[in-house]
């Protein structure tokens, strides 16, 4: 029994070493009159080549191999003063004059698939997916200092501060410290799943382009006015507009804020506050969620989207940790007010630099 089982085993595996070895192919073009060619049979030859690869020869001299051999040089673009024998193609590769040939055939064939014969369409095929993924490779991806000052672009908002105090100030007034703690953290956790929940769906939506030069650009730019804009606020704030919430808006969202007394009204106050804090704090946000649509796919984009929006609590947590500990909210009030400009420039340098980062990558 035991032999007829070995027996079928190996009837059952001659079908893969017989066939499942496929031999890469190449085309090869040569001249019986030219010393490089012969270099080139010799070394094929001498190294069993021949055998284990697929290479199909032609001789030059007739005007049907000339011109196949033509329509090749013209897949990648090779110039007349450029073209010659001996000379061989596989897959997106092709290898002028003996030297190269003898000492990078073997590695580059190796590299590659090589499943069919090359011809003038396959190669530009393969030559443009070269280069998309040349390009995805060269492109800048989104680093760690980047994604961190943007956070901190976001978290050092003075208008996200003002929001947090005001509220915390309420609960405190209505049930004492220990429930301004459960609503403070309650407030910073919806804060943080609320953006989250916004920047997955901005990524995916902004993924379904594939512009990633243009996009960056465009990003930087966007990264760049911020910049300015916060500047703008260094040295005539107030004027025109400001990089937070906005004036008429205000009223609004301190009446929803003096309503929260517990943990559960502050989940709600930070559903609606996110939506007020957009303007002055989704500047940032754009910025990074843009380059992770178009340089990060989604496993690596998800946790620095965690990061990100852990760091922009981060004010928030410590703001409540603080004052369940004392701080008094009138002195955070007013530090706040006094750091206005100093939070705005900070802001204004570190988006500029990113934005001039991203274009410059690109030039």
């Amino acid at each position: 029994m035991k032999k007829i089982i070995f027996l079928v085993l190996i009837l059952l595996s001659i079908p893969y070493f017989t066939f499942g070895q496929e031999k890469k192919k190449a085309i090869y073009f040569y001249s019986t009159t030219c010393a490089h060619c012969k270099n080139v049979d010799d070394f094929f030859t001498k190294n069993k080549i021949y055998e284990e690869c697929d290479i199909k020869k032609i001789e030059t001299s007739g005007p049907y191999n000339i011109d196949q051999l033509n329509k090749l040089f013209d897949a990648f673009g090779v110039i007349p003063e450029k073209r010659g024998s001996p000379v061989i193609f596989f897959e997106d590769r092709m290898l002028i004059g003996d030297k190269p040939i003898i000492n990078n055939f073997v590695k580059e064939i190796e590299s590659v698939e090589a499943k069919e014969y090359p011809t003038e369409e396959l190669i530009k095929i393969a030559l443009v997916q070269k280069n998309k993924e040349e390009s995805s490779k060269t492109r800048v991806t989104v680093s760690w200092p980047v994604l961190i000052g943007a956070a901190l672009v976001d978290a050092i908002n003075p208008c996200a501060f003002a929001v947090l105090i005001l509220l915390i100030a309420t609960v405190i007034a209505a049930k004492g410290k220990k429930e301004a703690l459960y609503s403070g953290l309650a407030f910073s956790a919806t804060i943080f799943v609320s953006y989250l929940l916004m920047g997955l769906g901005i990524y995916k939506a902004v993924g379904a382009f594939n512009l990633p030069q243009i996009f960056s650009i465009i990003i930087g730019s966007i990264a760049i006015l911020i910049g300015l804009a916060n500047l703008k606020d260094v040295f005539w704030y107030g004027k025109v507009f400001i990089m937070e919430v906005p004036l008429s808006w205000r009223p609004k969202m301190q009446s929803i804020l003096k309503k929260v007394t517990s943990p559960l009204g502050a989940v709600g106050a930070g559903l609606l506050v996110s939506l007020f804090l957009l303007p002055c704090t989704s500047g940032p946000y754009v910025v990074v969620l843009g380059l992770l649509a178009e340089k990060e796919n989604f496993g690596k984009a998800f946790p620095m989207l965690i990061l990100y929006n852990f760091i922009f609590i981060l004010p928030m947590l410590a703001i409540t940790i603080g004052m369940y500990f004392g701080v008094r909210m009138k002195k955070l009030e007013e530090l706040r007010q006094k750091n206005l400009r100093l939070l705005h420039a900070i802001a204004g340098v570190i988006m500029l630099f990113i934005g001039v980062y991203l274009i410059s990558s690109w030039l």
